[in-house]
């Protein structure tokens, strides 16, 4: 099982819209489950998206679809927007990008310069203080809505394309999407293992190479992303209900992999504290 790349777990964790504006950072090979943009805002950046190179410069944009293996480096230097969709705030085009994605470089540079305040107004709603944030609720609702425009934007000005994978981590993305459909289910190293046709032994040893993490780990971590997601659109969500019906078998399962991801207990993260 040769290995080049990693999986980027924080941001899966974290699932938020994040947006980091800054240059010259070498990224080696990494992959994770959100959708990446990046705005290379000044210079040239040299860019390796699953197996293809190519060097983008300013006013490009770069793609990345959902666990596409993406790595970076200055040529010679630059500065970019970047921007990560967790995979609860990209519900809205989730469907578009099941089977087919953006190209990786998009080049009509007079078209994505349009797009540019939308990464402006990001990063200056990162930079409000907590102190001044009045109603967190609503500056997620302005991030999404940023975040939508600019994706819609693109979709509507770029022809679309198959998605691709790098061949040896096209059992593990298959996986994760299993995951992603079958977590409410009972999902064990057994079961898994039987429906890609592995033995189990062999297939924890790939998951865990891949991911970094265990099987189990890591499908739970799902499930509190969705109990979260489900939880957030209710007045008065009952926790019980969720937990069973996201395939916990108990809540003494769900509060120890709850507290691995978050600092608060639920009932402060389904109001909206992250």
């Amino acid at each position: 099982m040769k290995k080049n790349f990693f999986y980027e777990s924080f941001h899966d964790k974290a699932d938020v819209v994040y947006l980091s504006h800054g240059g010259n950072v070498l990224t080696d090979a990494h992959f994770h489950r959100c959708i990446e943009i990046l705005y290379v805002e000044e210079g040239g950046i040299d860019f390796e998206v699953n197996g293809v190179s190519f060097h983008a410069e300013k006013d490009d944009i770069v793609f990345v679809h959902k666990c596409g293996i993406h790595a970076l480096k200055p040529a010679p230097s630059y500065r970019y927007f970047v921007l990560v969709i967790g995979p609860r705030y990209s519900e809205d085009f989730a469907a578009i990008f099941r089977t087919k994605t953006l190209p990786s470089h998009l080049t009509d540079r007079a078209f994505n310069k349009k797009l540019l305040s939308c990464f402006y107004a990001l990063d200056e709603i990162k930079n409000i203080s907590i102190a001044q944030e009045t109603d967190r609720s609503n500056i997620e609702l302005i991030k999404k809505g940023y975040t939508n425009v600019i994706v819609g934007n693109l979709l509507s000005h770029y022809k679309r394309v198959s998605v691709s994978t790098m061949p040896q981590i096209e059992t593990v993305i298959n996986v994760i999407n299993y995951i992603d459909d079958h977590y409410s289910e009972p999902i064990t190293l057994d079961s898994i293992s039987d429906v890609f046709g592995y033995n189990k032994y062999y297939f924890s040893r790939l998951f865990n190479t891949y991911i970094g993490e265990s099987l189990n780990n890591y499908v739970n971590m799902i499930r509190i992303q969705n109990i979260v997601l489900q939880a957030k659109k209710e007045e008065s969500p009952n926790i019980s209900e969720l937990v069973f019906a996201n395939g916990f078998d108990s809540m003494t399962t769900f509060y120890r992999s709850f507290s691995k991801m978050y600092d608060a207990p639920p009932s402060e993260v389904f109001k909206g504290a992250d």
